[in-house]
């Protein structure tokens, strides 16, 4: 599977916001840029956890008081997410 541009950005977000240490470590372990061609078993997994993480840290933040705007954006890319993780587990299945 390869990425599109934007979910690239998004991993790349994902990875460089990851409260987990060992996601940015096994992220490094892959190589400089992972993203830009067809993803190897591990780089799905590592991008799937990566956007799982972020998930959850946009969700803490729809929590927060927003201005409409804010919640909306967030609410997007949380669509956003879903959407690549769908592909991402679509494709791990077909492998």
């Amino acid at each position: 599977m390869k990425l599109s541009p934007k979910a690239q950005l998004f991993v790349r977000k994902a990875l460089a916001e990851a409260a987990s240490p060992p996601l940015r470590l096994a992220a490094r372990r892959l190589g400089t840029d992972p993203w830009s061609s067809d993803l190897s078993p591990e780089a799905e997994r590592l991008a799937k956890a990566a956007l799982d993480d972020h998930r959850r840290r946009i969700r803490a933040r729809l929590d927060t008081p927003l201005t409409e705007d804010e919640a909306a954006d967030l609410s997007n890319d949380l669509g956003f997410i879903d959407a690549v993780c769908s592909d991402l587990a679509q494709s791990s299945k077909s492998s």
